[in-house]
């Protein structure tokens, strides 16, 4: 037998062996994940219903929560045109998905109207920050970016939260003076 013949059996047997190897190790990976137990289909377990992929679980959530167990207070101490800090208490079982989003209404003639934003062209981060031990979150709100400095009057900030929908929850009142 010629060295080049030698070459190519070398060769094909390690391909061989390569192919093997592929085909083991597939087989291997699919009975890992078929053997799950979520993983076993039969015709009485497969349903013809549509899923709901728009609540994401948001049902369960809701009913072991309720806007009026959150309260936002506005750390007195902090109150600028520019900026206030306020404290999330969140007293719920399952607390909301709390993010950086923020409006501000002032009380006009006795009634709640929403600021405009000083630009149509703003954005905000799409996050959650999670509560401490006490279920609290304490957050600074840079208005001045979003409203400008605020004027002298009566102010609340509003906080949206999901809860089967867009939900407002508000702050006690504070002054600029």
């Amino acid at each position: 037998m010629s060295k080049n013949n030698k070459v190519i059996i070398g060769i094909l047997i390690a391909v061989l062996i390569i192919v093997i190897g592929i085909v083991v190790v597939y087989k291997v990976i699919e009975k890992s994940v078929t053997d799950r137990e979520d993983f076993r289909f039969t015709v009485e377990n497969i349903s013809s219903n549509p899923v709901d992929t728009t609540n994401q679980g948001q049902n369960y959530i809701k009913s072991n929560r309720n806007p009026n167990n959150v309260i936002i207070k506005v750390d007195n101490t902090t109150i600028k045109p520019e900026s206030v800090s306020i404290t999330i208490t969140d007293n719920n079982e399952n607390q909301y998905g709390w993010g950086v989003e923020f409006r501000v209404q002032e009380k006009v003639n006795g009634e709640w109207k929403n600021l405009n934003y000083i630009s149509g062209n703003l954005s905000w981060i799409d996050i959650a920050y999670q509560l401490n031990e006490d279920k609290q979150l304490t957050q600074k709100l840079d208005i001045e970016k979003y409203y400008g400095k605020l004027s002298n009057g009566i102010y609340r900030i509003v906080k949206p939260v999901y809860d089967e929908g867009y939900v407002d929850i508000y702050s006690n009142e504070f002054e600029i003076k």
